[in-house]
């Protein structure tokens, strides 16, 4: 696996390329360009979606199907598919990081957020169902992740792994919570340059930013 480690007063942007929902032919950009427009140093790719290189893709190019705040615009990306069940969530407000198994039962203010399936860890117990994950999530491969604890944010991409596997990567990190992002040929990870990928451009990203100290 490739690591990156961030002290958990990281402060967490979501971003997505597009300004509103958007159904096909979807705007995407480079990690990289996700990171240096939202002046962060740090990023890893983002949800699930439809790449334009898929052939069942062709009718919904670079879409995604889940909801991803968009802290740039402070508003929500599909913000009607916050009820789907099943769905997990890791956001940001101003009590700091949080996770929910069940995103549809979010309500209130964020600062970032990004909903994916499936939760990996929930309060340090692996949460993966194998009788609900598809053919693909099943399988072996390369994934990536995003995860927490008290002191650290952990941005996982890690190769030859199905989802228990990588539940137990970020259990062996120390990570109380951890959410499943996009893998294979989406798999990205930067900081201060790239650790992994540049892989797919992408529809949305997480970003981390210093946090600004206030002046006198």
């Amino acid at each position: 696996a490739t690591v990156v480690t961030l002290p958990i007063s990281a402060q967490m942007v979501t971003d997505t390329a597009n300004d509103s929902d958007c159904a096909n032919d979807c705007p995407t950009k480079s990690l990289a360009d996700f990171v240096s427009q939202n002046g962060g140093y740090a990023g890893i790719n983002g949800s699930y979606f439809c790449p334009s290189d898929y052939p069942d893709c062709a009718s919904k190019k670079n879409s995604f199907d889940f909801s991803v705040y968009n802290s740039r615009l402070s508003k929500w990306i599909n913000q009607g598919q916050l009820s789907w069940n099943g769905r997990s969530m890791i956001y940001r407000d101003g009590g700091g990081y949080h996770y929910m198994q069940n995103a549809n039962g979010f309500g209130g203010g964020l600062s970032a957020g990004i909903v994916n399936y499936p939760g990996l860890l929930n309060n340090g117990q692996v949460t993966v169902e194998a009788s609900s994950l598809s053919e693909k999530q099943s399988s072996k491969g390369t994934k990536g992740g995003i995860g927490f604890n008290n002191s650290n944010i952990f941005l996982v991409i890690a190769y030859g792994v199905d989802m228990h596997d990588f539940a137990a990567v970020f259990k062996a990190l120390g990570a109380q919570y951890a959410l499943n992002l996009d893998g294979g040929g989406s798999a990205a990870l930067y900081n201060g340059g790239y650790k992994a990928g540049p892989g797919r451009t992408l529809p949305n990203a997480i970003i981390f930013k210093w946090v600004k100290k206030p002046t006198n």
